[in-house]
């Protein structure tokens, strides 16, 4: 696998895999969950040479998309893998891995006998803290309040993180920061967007 080839095949390896065996090297890793068709990745892998990205997406003709788009470009801080983002966490990652986990826009799973499809139940959150670096963060963006305000209660009540802004634990995405597909749509259509961010607590 050459450097800037944007696809990661894991059966290369041996698992768990590290930040050498993607990257060659070990700066701080971003990773993020549910990329969708990758522009917010490409354009923060651009942007910022100082850091390693990685994205995850379990729908092929997403993940291809971004492949492709990567392609192009030649990045050697970008790489992309086509799997769950749960079965990622528990079983091909090493502990304390990344620096900070991105989640733009997961799937809020709005109708009531769908909730336990929802991502951050108390499984998920611990597979994150395990592979957060001791001072890691989870950044979540979405533009459902109901969402929101479930995620910040499943992160308190899991003991493994602290939320970084203060009660309710959540604010409104700031303007200007690099933005996703869908928070453009969002924004167009002036609905709020609300980000949360959590610390990870030492283990």
């Amino acid at each position: 696998m050459k450097l800037t080839d944007p696809a990661v095949d894991i059966s290369l390896f041996s698992l768990p895999i590290g930040k050498k065996d993607i990257f060659c090297d070990e700066k701080p890793l971003v990773l993020e969950i549910g990329f969708g068709e990758g522009e917010f990745l490409i354009n923060a892998a651009q942007c910022d040479a100082s850091r390693n990205y990685l994205g995850l997406e379990v729908k092929r003709g997403r993940f291809r998309k971004a492949v492709r788009a990567a392609e192009k470009l030649s990045l050697e801080n970008l790489k992309f893998l086509h799997i769950e983002a749960e079965i990622a966490l528990k079983q091909v990652f090493r502990e304390k891995m990344f620096d900070l986990v991105l989640v733009n826009f997961p799937d809020p799973w709005p109708k009531k006998r769908h909730l336990k499809h929802r991502m951050f139940n108390r499984e998920f959150i611990s597979c994150l803290a395990k592979v957060l670096t001791r001072s890691g963060r989870t950044v979540i963006k979405t533009d459902q309040l109901s969402y929101i305000e479930q995620i910040v209660s499943e992160f308190k009540r899991s003991r493994l993180f602290h939320p970084e802004h203060p009660p309710p634990g959540f604010v409104e995405a700031r303007r200007g920061e690099t933005e996703t597909k869908f928070e453009k749509h969002f924004r167009e259509a002036s609905q709020e967007i609300f980000s949360a961010v959590f610390l990870n607590l030492p283990q």
